[in-house]
C-alpha cells in the first residue's frame, strides 16, 4: 500500500485560505483572479495539492453549472468538494477510477498476453497514484493496479523494455538499467512469473554489464529471444549490443554476432516472414566490422542478409521499428535521422522488403524533431502512430503525436489539439476491439489537462483516462 495522502474529508474541516499562486496551474487565470473554468479544467482531476497558499482539491468529482469561481466562492467550493471525497487512500481502490499518474517517465507498456487485457507499464517512475511502483506496474483495464502482481521493493533503476514471455501466457521479460530487483542481484534482464516473482528457471548469472533497451521473443517456437542494448558482455562472455539467448538463460551459440556491433541497439524486430531473419536497429554504423547505416537484417546464424543492403542507410540514429498490419513485407522506421541512402527521410520512413524506400509513403518535410516509436493502428486501416519529441509534421503543428495515412498524409480525424507538452516515448493500440490507444513518456499534460505521463485515448485523439 502506498503512502496515506491527506483525506479530502479532513480538509473539510480546516479553514482554507486563498493566497497568491506561485506557480500558473490549469484553470486557474491570475490576471483576471483566481477561478475554476469548466470548460479548460474538466472535472477529471485527482489529488491534493499545495501551490502558495492556494489549496486546489482535486478529486474526481462531476462538475456541472460551474463556469467560474472567484476567490472566495472558490474556497467554499473547495470545501463542498472536499466533502465529497471521502477517503483517506483510495489510490488501488478498483471503484475510484483514478486518473492514471506516474511521478516519473514511462519508457515502455506492453499488452499482457495471458487474456485479461491488463497493461503492463514500466519506467523511471516509483509510485502510481501514490501508490509504490518501483518502475514497474501491471494495470487492469480500468487503469487501478492489478494487486495479484506484487511487485514488493521493485527494481533499483529504470525500466526499458517489457514484453510477454509467449504468445500466451503470464510471464514477461524485463530489461534496463536496473541491477537488482526485489533486492536479488538479476543485472538488466529478468524474466517475472504472472504473480510479480521472478522465474528462476531463466538463469542469467552475472547478466549484462549495461544497459538493456530491447527484448524481442524470436516467434520461431524455440521460446528463444534476442536482446540488444549498450552491453559488451552477457554472463562474462562477449557480446558486443547484441545476443540470442535460449529459454533457459543460456548464450544461443548458434547465432554468432563475433564482433557485434559498433554502438547501442534501440529496436529488434523479427521479420515474420519465415526465413528466421531479424531487423536490428540502433545507432550503430558497424556489424562484425562491415558497414550497417544504422539498420541491417540478419539471418538465424547471425549473417548479414545482403538482399536488404544497408550500406549507406540512415544518417542518424534509429530508435524504433514496426512492421505494418497489411502483411505488405514493408518496415517502419523511427527516429533522428533527416535521410536515407541520401534521400530525405526525416524521422519517419517506411522501407520495401529490398531495404529501398517506399517512395509512396510521402512524409514531405517530416518531423521538426526525434520520433521514439511508432505503432500500427491494428485496425486494418493501415494507419500509422508516431510519437516522441517533435512539434511539427510536414509544416503542420503537432505536439509528440500523431497519425498517418498509409499514404504518409496527417489523418486529422485523429485530432490531438494542444497535445502533449513533453515527448511520448511509446505508443500500443489497446488492442480489445476498440481503436483506443495507450501512450506513455515524459508529459505531465494532454490538451492542457493534467495526466501523469500515461493516458489512454480513443481513435478519435480524445481523452479517456
Amino acid at each position: 500500500m502506498g503512502p496515506t495522502r491527506p483525506s479530502c474529508a479532513w480538509l473539510s474541516a480546516i479553514e482554507l485560505t486563498l493566497g497568491p499562486l506561485v506557480s500558473p496551474v490549469r484553470g486557474i487565470d491570475r490576471e483576471a483572479g483566481a477561478y475554476i473554468d469548466s470548460e479548460r479544467l474538466p472535472a477529471q482531476i485527482a489529488s491534493v495539492r499545495w501551490i502558495g497558499r492556494a489549496c486546489l482539491l482535486r478529486c474526481r468529482l462531476q462538475i456541472q453549472n460551474i463556469s467560474r469561481i472567484y476567490k472566495a466562492g472558490l474556497v467554499t467550493a473547495l470545501v463542498l468538494f472536499a466533502i465529497g471525497c471521502g477517503s483517506d487512500n483510495n489510490t488501488n481502490n478498483a471503484t475510484s477510477n483514478q486518473i492514471p499518474s506516474f511521478n516519473g517517465t514511462v519508457f515502455s507498456i506492453s499488452l499482457s498476453a495471458d487474456g485479461s487485457k491488463d497493461v503492463y507499464v514500466g519506467g523511471d517512475f516509483t509510485t502510481y497514484n501514490g501508490a509504490q511502483a518501483n518502475r514497474i506496474v501491471r494495470l487492469n483495464t480500468d487503469g487501478t493496479i492489478d494487486q495479484a502482481f506484487v511487485v514488493a521493493s521493485g527494481f533499483d533503476a529504470s525500466v526499458r523494455w517489457i514484453v510477454p514471455a509467449a504468445a500466451q501466457g503470464g510471464n514477461v521479460y524485463v530489461g534496463g538499467d536496473f541491477t537488482t530487483y526485489n533486492g536479488v542481484l538479476k543485472p538488466h534482464i529478468v524474466r517475472l512469473n504472472a504473480n510479480g516473482t521472478l522465474d528462476s528457471t531463466f538463469t542469467t548469472g552475472t547478466g549484462f554489464d549495461n544497459t538493456v533497451h530491447v527484448i524481442a521473443p524470436a516467434g520461431d517456437g524455440t521460446g528463444s529471444l534476442y536482446v540488444g542494448g549498450a552491453f559488451s558482455t552477457y554472463n562474462g562472455r562477449p557480446v558486443n549490443r547484441l545476443v540470442r539467448l535460449s529459454a533457459d538463460g543460456t548464450v544461443d551459440q548458434t547465432f554468432v554476432t563475433g564482433t557485434g556491433f559498433d554502438d547501442t541497439v534501440f529496436t529488434i524486430v523479427p521479420v515474420g516472414d519465415g526465413t528466421g531473419d531479424v531487423y536490428v536497429g540502433g545507432a550503430f554504423t558497424l556489424y562484425k566490422g562491415i558497414q550497417a547505416m544504422r539498420i541491417v537484417r540478419l539471418t538465424p546464424d547471425g549473417s548479414v542478409n545482403f538482399n536488404f543492403p544497408t550500406t549507406t542507410g540512415f544518417d542518424n540514429t534509429v530508435q524504433n521499428m514496426a512492421l505494418p498490419d497489411d502483411r505488405s513485407g514493408n518496415l517502419y522506421v523511427g527516429g533522428a535521422f533527416t535521410n536515407y541512402k541520401g534521400i530525405r527521410a526525416i524521422g519517419v520512413a517506411r522501407l520495401n522488403s529490398n531495404a529501398l524506400l517506399d517512395l509512396a509513403f510521402v512524409t514531405g518535410t517530416g518531423f521538426n524533431k526525434t520520433v521514439f516509436t511508432v505503432a500500427p493502428a491494428g485496425d486494418g486501416t493501415g494507419k500509422l502512430y508516431v510519437g516522441g519529441a517533435f512539434t511539427n509534421y510536414n509544416g503542420t503543428e503537432v505536439s509528440d503525436l500523431v497519425r498517418l495515412n498509409q499514404n504518409g498524409t496527417r489523418d486529422f480525424s485523429f485530432a490531438t489539439g494542444a497535445g502533449f507538452n513533453d515527448a511520448v516515448l511509446k505508443v500500443v493500440p489497446v488492442g480489445d476491439g476498440s481503436g483506443d490507444v495507450y501512450v506513455g513518456g515524459q508529459f505531465t499534460q494532454y490538451q492542457g489537462i493534467l495526466r501523469g505521463r500515461f493516458v489512454r485515448l480513443a481513435s478519435t485523439g480524445a481523452l479517456i483516462r
